[in-house]
């Protein structure tokens, strides 16, 4: 009966996901059945779907969708580990995955989380955690290029990542990114990513679609004009749910709204969008920790009034301060503004957020932490954002878990890194996304 259900489920959301506009942006159509399957399996995670999916998986994220394959495959309830093994990344799926040995880190103590994962690593990692997991396959002889030869772009994979590749196609696990090309150095996006796995859970373990533990959207309706200053999201209770991850992206596939509730609903106001064409993803966190999310419903927000334009990085001025230190480093930050956002840069050639402040801080002689997990544990006190000055830490997320940093400047604005394809520039964190996600601040300089 669960088959017959999820059949007809799934021709259902199938059916309203493909005729949705903003998802065009965040969803190939290929991938939209494998994406729900994964998302009702609790295979997906919060980091992976809040980003667009189209986008490149960093590895980091990866070994959170390995680890969630492992638990499924495994039925185990996997340890956390009493610390990480590496200085770069707190990650607690990253400790893990490396424990079973379905990762290793870049050197001796460094990870490198936001390095982008290329397709044969990603052959790689589902092998060992098949082989972790212990379920019965066989892999292929590092010698048979059997099935990668049938491509015309085989010879371009790596002896190392041979066995993974040609097993990983011949189960299927993967397939060519056309007939004819593998392209096994290129990036793997997350929805490959998600599909992958998910295959690799079909495959070797025992499925189970528990239709009725994914949360549906009801309002707003798929398609809806929203004309109202303020409009709700509300959708159907998980079992078991702890609380809901709510997700707003805009028509580029970027999270304006990041909000966590313990309810079955929320409200969203004309502070956190601009008009534009938008989509809504839920996610329930259940009380084992796995998570299920939603299907996407689009939307369009049209409220007349909301015609506010926030100032461009050429509009914006660098902060002041009496302090002469926090004047040079604020005077240095706005130098770098257009410098382009490198995941795990450290240098002037590109940034990412907490390489950015680590570096300007450093140059003025003070020692942050790298991460931007291990600054928020480590470096200052924390101050209210009634104490906010110039100089000060600014820092975004969920929880209590800090995703992303900047530096104060005044104005209820901050410089920093943002993104790939972003580069160093102000922004406000007094509406959208940094107003939505804003967890606290510290301070480095009395």
């Amino acid at each position: 009966m669960k088959i017959v259900q999820k059949m007809i489920l799934s021709a259902i959301s199938l059916t309203t996901v493909l005729s949705s506009t903003a998802m065009a942006a965040d969803l190939s159509g290929w991938a939209v059945s494998g994406y729900q399957s994964a998302s009702e399996a609790g295979l997906v995670s919060y980091s992976v779907v809040s980003n667009n999916l189209k986008d490149s998986i960093t590895r980091e994220e990866f070994c959170e969708l390995a680890m969630n394959l492992y638990k499924k495959l495994t039925d185990e309830v996997v340890p956390v580990p009493a610390g990480s093994p590496f200085t770069d990344t707190d990650s607690v799926a990253v400790a893990q995955a490396y424990n079973y040995g379905i990762v290793n880190g870049t050197d001796d103590t460094k990870f490198t989380p936001e390095r982008l994962v290329t397709r044969e690593e990603m052959a790689k990692m589902l092998i060992s955690t098949l082989t972790a997991s212990e379920v019965n396959f066989n892999i292929a002889d590092g010698a048979d290029t059997a099935y990668v030869d049938a491509f015309a772009d085989g010879h371009d994979v790596s002896s190392w990542a041979m066995s993974s590749v040609n097993t990983a196609l011949n189960y299927e696990l993967m397939t060519g990114v056309t007939d004819d090309t593998l392209q096994p150095l290129e990036a793997t996006s997350r929805e490959q990513a998600i599909v992958s796995i998910n295959r690799s859970y079909e495959k070797f373990g025992r499925p189970t679609y528990a239709t009725q533990s994914m949360p549906v959207i009801t309002l707003p309706q798929s398609g809806a004009t929203i004309t109202a200053q303020s409009f709700d999201v509300e959708w159907s209770g998980t079992e078991n749910a702890a609380l809901y991850h709510v997700i707003i992206k805009d028509s580029s596939a970027k999270a304006v709204f990041l909000k966590d509730v313990d309810n079955t609903s929320v409200t969203v106001t004309s502070s956190a969008l601009s008009n534009g064409d938008y989509s809504i993803i839920v996610g329930a966190v259940l009380s084992d920790g796995s998570e299920v999310y939603s299907l996407p419903v689009d939307f369009k927000y049209d409220y007349k009034d909301n015609k506010t334009i926030l100032p461009t990085v050429t509009e914006s001025k660098a902060g002041t301060s009496s302090n002469p230190t926090v004047q040079s480093i604020l005077d240095l930050a706005d130098s770098l503004r257009g410098t382009p956002y490198v995941w795990g840069g450290t240098t002037t050639r590109g940034f990412d957020c907490s390489g950015f402040v680590q570096y300007i801080y450093g140059q003025n002689g003070y020692s942050l932490t790298r991460t931007t997990y291990t600054q928020w544990d480590n470096d200052g006190r924390f101050v209210s954002k009634a104490e906010l000055k110039p100089g000060d830490l600014v820092y975004f997320g969920s929880g209590n878990s800090p995703s992303h940093v900047g530096m104060y400047v005044g104005n209820g604005m901050m410089i920093h890194s943002p993104r790939t394809g972003d580069v160093i520039k102000y922004s406000t964190i007094e509406s959208g996304y940094y107003s939505n996600c804003y967890l606290g601040a510290k301070r480095i300089i009395e």
